[in-house]
């Protein structure tokens, strides 16, 4: 059996970061673009978990990004098996994969290891996207709401004094 605080402390020798599981078998990754990563052993469940925040979510877009987030999990096909979910206590978007260590080999934690930060930085610049867009619809429904409140009645009557 695979012993995962060996293998990811050679993970992070490999990529210049300090990988180390604390007693209770996390460890939170501050990447040199200043990006977070937490590592999570779930030892009951045999299981590491990869977890990074991406980011908030203005209330007044939520429906639009949250939509473009759920379209994205359907069979996982734009997260390459991760979860984007909502944690409601930070009010943010996340990013989750769970490797069950079973099987895994110290090259297919490495491997998924790098996927998972080059998925968070992808995400983190889409998420950031899709907000920008949503707010720009909001911001210009806005103004067409304000333009028809400025056109004078269109039922054919024109009051003069």
């Amino acid at each position: 059996m695979m012993d995962i605080k060996t293998t990811l402390e050679k993970i992070g020798a490999k990529s210049g970061l300090d990988i180390a599981l604390d007693e209770n078998g996390s460890c939170t990754l501050e990447l040199a673009d200043g990006r977070v990563i937490v590592l999570q052993e779930r030892a009951n469940l045999n299981e590491l978990d990869f977890v990074a925040n991406l980011g908030t979510v203005p209330e007044e877009v939520r429906a639009e990004v949250f939509t473009a987030l759920l379209a994205a999990n359907f069979y996982w096909n734009e997260t390459l098996g991760a979860t984007l979910s909502w944690n409601t206590d930070l009010e943010e978007a996340v990013l989750i994969y769970p490797l069950p260590l079973a099987d895994a080999t110290p090259e297919s934690v490495e491997t998924i290891f790098n996927r998972f930060v080059e998925l968070q930085a992808a995400w983190s610049d889409r998420l950031a996207g899709l907000v920008a867009t949503a707010q720009e619809d909001v911001e210009d429904d806005a103004d067409a709401l304000d333009d028809e409140a400025d056109e004078p009645p269109s039922d054919g009557l024109i009051i003069t004094p």
